[in-house]
C-alpha cells in the first residue's frame, strides 16, 4: 500500500504545471538563525526571508512546511515539495538524488562544548586528537555526520534529529562535544547562555572538509529545470541588490553571502 501511495504522489507531482501560483516549500526550523519558531508559533529566520523574496521575484506564493531535517530530502524526491530550504549544503553526494540552486549562502562551521574543556586546541591534529574517544553530537542527515566519520574516525558519533536536543545533551553531559555552523553556536550561545557554550579548535571550511560541499542551496526536485532556471536568476538578483546581504546583517551580524 505504501508503494502505491508513493506512487500516486510522484506522479501527481509530475503534472504540477510551471505557472503554478504556490511553491511548496519544507524547512527545519529547529537551526537558528537560519530557521527556527518563534512564541508565535511562526516559523522565522533567514532561510524564511530568503525563500519569501525568491517567492516573490518568481511571482508566486510561499507555502511553508516545518518538518525533521532528516526528511527534507525524501519527502522532496517523493514529490511532497517543490523545494526544500534549511542551510543545505550543496554536496556531490545529494546531487545524485536532487537538483541544486546557485548558492545563496555560504558559513563556516566549528565544533562546540561547554566550558573550556578543549581549549588550546589550534589545528587539525590537536583536533582529532582530543576528539579521540570522545562523544561527538551531530544532526542526522547534515553535512557533519560525513565530516566527524570521515575526518574524525577515533570519535564516537552520536546522531541527532534536532540540534536543540544537542545543545540538551551537551549540557547534561551525555555527549563531550559537537559540530555546527558557527552561526547556530552564536545563536544557541546568547539563547542559553546557562550552558556555557564555547567554540574550539580551528574552523572547519568548504577548503579543507570537502564534505562541507560547495556552498548552501535550495533543494529542487531532480529535472524540474524550469524552476531552478528561474530560482537560480532570482538568486542572482537578491545578491546583486544587496538583499541577501541585508537579510545576512539582520540575522547574523555578518554577510553570509557566497
Amino acid at each position: 500500500m505504501k508503494h502505491l501511495v508513493f506512487a500516486a504522489v510522484v506522479s501527481a507531482f509530475a503534472i504540477v504545471p510551471a505557472c503554478a501560483k504556490t511553491l511548496r516549500i519544507a524547512t527545519s526550523a529547529d537551526y537558528p538563525p537560519w530557521e527556527s519558531v518563534n512564541s508565535g508559533g511562526d516559523i522565522i529566520g533567514f532561510d524564511l526571508d530568503i525563500g519569501n523574496a525568491v517567492c516573490k521575484k518568481i511571482k508566486v506564493e510561499c507555502e511553508w512546511t516545518n518538518q525533521a531535517y532528516d526528511g527534507l530530502l525524501p519527502a522532496l524526491v517523493a514529490g511532497q515539495y517543490d523545494m526544500i530550504i534549511s542551510a543545505i549544503s550543496i554536496t556531490e553526494d545529494r546531487k545524485k538524488n536532487i537538483d541544486f540552486s546557485a548558492p545563496y549562502a555560504q558559513a563556516p562551521a566549528s565544533f562546540g562544548t561547554t566550558g573550556d574543556n578543549f581549549s588550546g586546541i589550534e589545528d587539525k591534529a590537536a583536533l582529532d586528537a582530543a576528539l579521540a574517544g570522545k562523544n561527538v553530537g551531530v544532526q542526522g542527515s547534515s553535512i557533519f555526520e560525513g565530516v566527524v566519520a570521515e575526518n574524525f574516525k577515533s570519535a564516537n558519533a552520536k546522531i541527532y534529529q534536532q540540534a536543540d536536543q544537542i545543545i540538551a545533551d551537551l549540557q547534561t553531559g551525555r555527549i563531550d562535544a559537537a559540530v555546527m555552523e558557527v552561526s547556530a553556536w552564536e545563536e544557541y550561545g546568547s539563547n542559553h547562555k546557562e550552558a556555557n557554550l564555547t567554540m574550539f579548535g580551528p574552523l572547519l571550511t568548504y577548503a579543507d572538509y570537502p564534505q562541507l560541499g560547495d556552498g548552501i542551496g535550495f533543494g529542487i526536485a531532480k529535472g524540474n529545470t524550469d524552476l531552478k532556471e528561474k530560482v537560480d536568476a532570482a538568486v542572482a538578483e537578491l545578491l546583486k541588490d544587496g538583499t541577501i546581504a541585508k537579510s545576512s546583517q539582520k540575522w547574523f551580524g555578518y554577510d553570509v553571502s557566497p
